[in-house]
């Protein structure tokens, strides 16, 4: 499986635009960046960023080397089973988000790479965490009456759990984190995902 964003050949416009948006993304975020400034700093005219890329998230997805985007697993994990909350189904995204990063392993984009990225510059974790406010929480139905606070803490459980089974698999490789399937792992943990998203937190 090729990662998205990822097409052979090398200094094409594509690239050119893939390399001027990691600076645009670094500089101002995800939320601050846009297709434009992209465009400008990579000398090439708005449309051709637009014939390449749909969108800004698809252009970040590429920018980040990133193997799939995220809201495709959450869309792919909640068909067919009935969810605790609208759109969520804990051992489905566990299993959902592993395979994709399995399939990464082999293809020349990481986990590894991913936190490498984030780590060396705290721009790039802020970008990255302002695309997947946009492109997975915002699409997570709030629990009727329960505070903002409330929603922020069980959005960061749920990527801390996510993020935490990843380091453990892909950096730290430890058994049976590291060598169980990714289905084996969603049934151990997707309980405490769903308790997460929808469950008491105290």
């Amino acid at each position: 499986m090729t990662p998205v964003g990822r097409r052979p050949g090398k200094g094409t416009a594509r690239d050119a635009i893939i390399e001027a948006a990691r600076g645009v993304f670094a500089a101002h975020g995800y939320d601050g960046a846009s297709l434009r400034a992209v465009a400008r700093a990579a000398a090439v005219d708005a449309a051709l960023v637009h014939h390449y890329f749909d969108g800004k998230a698809d252009l970040f997805i590429a920018a980040m080397a990133l193997p799939f985007d995220p809201r495709e697993v959450q869309r792919e994990a909640a068909q067919g089973a009935d969810a605790p909350a609208p759109g969520f189904v804990g051992a489905r995204v566990v299993e959902g988000f592993l395979t994709m990063w399995d399939l990464a392993e082999r293809t020349g984009s990481s986990f590894v790479s991913c936190v490498g990225a984030m780590a060396a510059s705290p721009a790039v974790a802020d970008a990255m965490r302002e695309f997947v406010s946009e492109r997975v929480w915002q699409h997570i139905v709030v629990i009727e009456g329960e505070s903002g606070d409330t929603t922020d803490a069980r959005r960061a459980l749920v990527g801390s759990q996510l993020m935490g089974l990843a380091y453990m698999r892909y950096l730290l490789r430890v058994p049976p984190i590291s060598t169980a399937s990714p289905a084996a792992i969603g049934a151990w943990a997707g309980p405490t995902l769903d308790r997460y998203v929808s469950g008491p937190l105290d």
